[in-house]
């Protein structure tokens, strides 16, 4: 699979995947971590391990960052319909609605209408969107909610685990091994906004081999006085065969169909009309695990993704447009259609090195391939490769001190080699404080769309006008230009980090203090534009122009008695400072909308109660202070609160087996998330019946 510029047989790469595979075996390690265990005594007196944070299966207390899991108990309480709301219950996040069709989670700011400074993976499989400005679609992930094990959030940049995109943070979705899920279950959901959702599972095991089918639909009319109506479907398939004690094949597949309204009311050049995504993937992994502390994998996906979205129509063009004495009508077939091809491919192997010496090593590459005429003015595929390396070292110097060291190494076929290092100590005070210290440098590389970006629109048939005839394939105006010599953003972190997991009053408090230094800031920037017969002043472009300071403190307690009962409270201060001098040599000058573009004050509370044997009632309180997702003061929203109910009820099972509950969200008013007057999230309230047979 040839990636040009960055061939997958450099030396570099080879010798580390020989390292990989001729590591010696694994030496007998002085303790093993405690594997979650299902029992309500044992889930308690053990605080779920993280396994995503470096790659290595850790404690909490030996990550070398702030990491938040939502597990499934929490999922089912949160009342949530879409993946993308359980990140309200994460300090330090924002969430809006650009539309009810386009969700908008970021971390820390720095975004617009497009966030895409963070890593979302579905067991390993990265969704960040290689084909436009977007990072994550987040209708577009390729999982049922249901299917969910648990979300480990890591909050802060972590490109030596994962790579370029994680910039300011990665989520890990986990699913939930299809052993867990044999049987059969039904879900239906309905309420207002025209909300009708259904999905079904089917789990079994055939022989060594346990599998999952899932299908859903979820469908809903989106904001009022919007055409943002939705309708996503999809079809997922994961099946694990247990080859051996030691040996695991593991297979995903999957398929989503996104139909949504899109365009305005009474807008020539984008009026309403349906657009449709769909997405195919697969995944492949090999595990094999002879001992604990142990493990060679090596994993391979391709997912494939189309877009839909054409329509004609006739733009008029008024005389001081034109420069004719008339107004004159251009017919324009507007067709962004694209399809985009990523094939991935890596190789880990996770090892002891010594009794008190872990390390995981690896290397991979990945190739996409995009096809999008109208946005890149060429019928060309446009391809994008990058090749990593990565090696993480964890040292138990003594019982009280662990110190942890990784990296990142990337040819990107776009922006060159970077190197993402990072550092951290982990201080056990006592049994149950830590405090850690951590500094690591990530890295964003551009998009293929923000350097490679052409978008000109020409006529699709002939114009008689009285002075002149303008023929068929005519440019008319452009509105992106390609922005060549970007360099990929960096960011350099710095973070003090205390645990508190009091186990004997089953509470945890995680605070982190930081400062988080962005710089090369890709933005969209404006210019005078000639090509074409109507001259533009707003043709966008991009430059490395913008730059950030992050400082602030992150406050997560948690108190937890039992599975189905807890209260959890976050509290987060933000400040971003925009930047000083000019950082391009292109002559744009650097914006301040840095520094509006998360909230000052935010803060959340999450609780749950189960006051009968059947009975669980649960309570979702946000408070978020003004923020703006554009530069301009005119996209500043004010300062919102949120309040979310529900209460579920546990089906006898001589009756049934199952689960009723009834969900209110943002019951206390209508909110703006997104942009003043543009649209208001209103009140849901929506019944949801599971049975399980």
């Amino acid at each position: 699979m040839p990636i040009p510029h960055a061939t997958p047989y450099s030396p570099a790469l080879r010798a580390l995947v020989t390292l990989t595979l001729l590591l010696p075996p694994a030496l007998p390690a002085q303790a093993e971590i405690p594997e979650p265990d299902a029992d309500e005594a044992a889930y308690l007196a053990d605080l779920p391990v993280v396994l995503s944070a470096t790659r290595l299966q850790q404690a909490r207390a030996d990550t070398p960052g702030s990491v938040m899991v939502i597990d499934r108990h929490m999922i089912r309480a949160s009342g949530a319909r879409n993946i993308h709301e359980l990140f309200m219950l994460v300090p330090g996040f924002q969430v809006g609605l650009h539309t009810a069709n386009q969700p908008l989670v970021t971390y820390h700011g720095l975004s617009d209408e497009a966030p895409r400074r963070m890593l979302v993976q579905v067991d390993g499989r990265s969704v960040y969107s290689p084909y436009f400005i977007a990072g994550v679609e987040w209708n577009q992930l390729g999982v049922d909610i249901d299917d969910i094990e648990r979300i480990e959030v890591f909050r802060g940049s972590n490109s030596a685990a994962y790579g370029s995109n994680a910039f300011l943070g990665v989520a890990n979705i986990i699913t939930r091994p299809p052993s867990d899920t044999r049987g059969g279950s039904l879900r239906y959901r309905a309420g207002n906004s025209g909300i009708n959702d259904v999905s079904v599972r089917l789990g079994k095991r055939l022989g060594d081999v346990d599998l999952r089918i899932t299908a859903a639909r979820n469908y809903d009319r989106g904001l009022s006085a919007i055409n943002d109506w939705r309708k996503s479907e999809l079809a997922t398939l994961r099946a694990d065969w247990a080859i051996n004690h030691d040996h695991v094949l593991e297979f995903q597949a999957g398929w989503t169909s996104n139909d949504q309204g899109t365009g305005k009311d009474g807008n020539p050049t984008d009026p309403e009309r349906t657009a449709r995504i769909a997405n195919t993937f697969g995944l492949l992994r090999w595990r094999h695990a002879p001992a604990p502390d142990e493990e060679l994998s090596v994993t391979w996906y391709h997912q494939e993704e189309n877009g839909r979205d054409r329509f004609a129509l006739s733009v008029p063009i008024p005389p001081q447009q034109s420069g004719l004495p008339v107004t004159i009508g251009l017919p324009f077939d507007f067709d962004y259609g694209f399809r985009t091809v990523r094939d991935d491919l890596e190789i880990q192997r996770i090892t002891s090195l010594a009794p008190t010496l872990r390390a995981v090593f690896g290397a991979g590459m990945r190739e996409d391939k995009l096809d999008a005429p109208l946005r890149f003015n060429s019928d060309e595929r446009v391809r994008h490769g990058v090749n990593r390396a990565f090696g993480t070292l964890e040292w138990r110097a003594s019982p009280d001190w662990l110190f942890n060291v990784g990296f990142m190494a990337e040819d990107n076929s776009l922006t060159g080699t970077s190197l993402a290092p990072r550092a951290s100590a982990n201080y056990h005070m006592t049994e149950n404080q830590t405090l850690r210290l951590a500094i690591n440098r990530s890295y964003r590389s551009p998009t293929a769309f923000e350097q490679k970006s052409s978008m000109i629109f020409s006529t699709s048939a002939p114009v008689v006008t009285p002075l002149m005839t303008i023929p068929a394939g005519t440019p008319i105006s452009q509105t992106f230009r390609p922005s060549p010599g970007l360099r990929a953003e960096r960011i350099t972190t710095y973070e003090l980090g205390y645990l508190a997991e009091l186990r004997p009053f089953q509470a945890s408090i995680d605070a982190r203090l930081f400062l988080e230094r962005a710089r090369d800031l890709i933005e969209m920037r404006l210019e005078n534009s000639t090509v074409g017969l109507i001259p533009r002043n707003n043709t966008r472009y991009f430059a490395n122009s913008g730059e950030a300071d992050i400082r602030g403190l992150e406050v997560l307690a948690t108190w937890r008695p039992a599975t189905g009962t807890w209260l959890s409270v976050h509290h987060t201060e933000l400040r971003v400072d925009g930047p000083g001098d000019p950082a391009t040599a292109s002559g744009a000058q650097p914006s301040g909308w840095v520094a509006n573009s998360a909230p000052r004050h935010s803060s959340g509370l999450f609780g749950a109660w189960e006051f009968h044997p059947r009975w669980q009632v649960s309570v979702a309180r946000r408070w978020v202070g003004g923020m703006s997702w554009y530069a301009d003061a005119e996209h500043r929203i004010r300062m919102y609160r949120q309040l979310d109910l529900q209460l579920s009820h546990r089906l006898p099972p001589e009756l049934l087996r199952g689960e009723i509950a009834l969900t209110a969200r943002n019951i206390d008013g209508d909110d703006e998330t997104f942009a003043p007057r543009a649209s208001w999230w209103g009140r849901q309230v929506f019944a949801t019946l599971q049975l399980e047979f």
